[in-house]
């Protein structure tokens, strides 16, 4: 009758031990990997801070094996205001992570605030300051916005408008300081001293295509003036006029 005590007090002591060494094990693990130094590279717009709780939350966050796991199973997810990222081990303690912002593309002021938005409408940035080569939008009223959140506009349509131009400035690098929208929805792009009326359309490609070399050239000589491409047409000479 004693030897199934014997076996069961067996049982439990393997399972004691077995508890023991998965513990040491963890805590070795936790000391010898612990993240001491989380180096971030290539952000401008977002914190450092704010990047590193990113990819440091949850159980063992801050664990170089548990942080190179993750990055290898893409257990990090879509991270609002970073379009990707390479994370390197540099050695047990040291983890590099170099991102990838995504680029902001235009913004609107409201309140003495800037608020930043990217190609998809997504808002990345609220600040005092303005920052260069990022057109300011005008002239449309903002329902609804929201850091990490999709802009709303008043009128229906007219966001998807503004994404589309705003990206087209940007491929074609325009030094557009703002984009204005009349009453009649009718887009003038200001370029320093040089104003382009674009009227009121659907699609802009062609006239931006057509109009950006113009406008680059222009800036370069000093010149100011008007360039009036409302009805424009394919093949249609690209005229400033006022200029000095």
């Amino acid at each position: 009758m004693r030897r199934p005590n014997k076996k069961r007090r067996a049982a439990t002591m393997a399972i004691l031990i077995l508890f023991i060494m998965a513990a040491v094990l963890t805590a070795s693990v936790m000391v010898v990997f612990k993240a001491d130094t989380i180096e971030i590279t290539g952000n401008e717009i977002c914190d450092e801070e704010e990047i590193r709780d990113v990819y440091t939350k949850g159980p063992l966050g801050d664990n170089t094996l548990v942080i190179m796991f993750k990055d290898k199973l893409g257990a990090f997810g879509a991270v609002p205001f970073i379009r990707d990222s390479d994370i390197t081990v540099v050695n047990r303690n040291t983890v590099s992570i170099q991102v990838y912002e995504k680029a902001l593309i235009a913004c609107f002021y409201y309140m003495g605030q800037y608020i930043y938005f990217d190609k998809d409408g997504m808002i990345l940035e609220t600040t005092t300051k303005e920052r260069d080569n990022i057109p300011r939008i005008e002239g449309i009223s903002f329902t609804g916005f929201a850091l990490n959140e999709i802009i709303s506009v008043e009128e229906e349509g007219q966001i998807q408008k503004i994404l589309d131009l705003s990206e087209l400035i940007n491929h074609y690098s325009m030094d557009v300081d703002k984009v204005v929208f009349s009453n009649k929805s009718e887009v003038t792009l200001y370029c320093d001293k040089i104003k382009v009326f674009l009227g009121n359309k659907e699609l802009y490609d062609q006239q931006i295509a057509s109009v950006s070399d113009v406008v680059k050239k222009s800036l370069k000589k000093g010149l100011s003036g008007n360039i009036d491409i409302r009805n424009y047409q394919s093949g249609d000479k690209i005229i400033l006029k006022g200029s000095q």
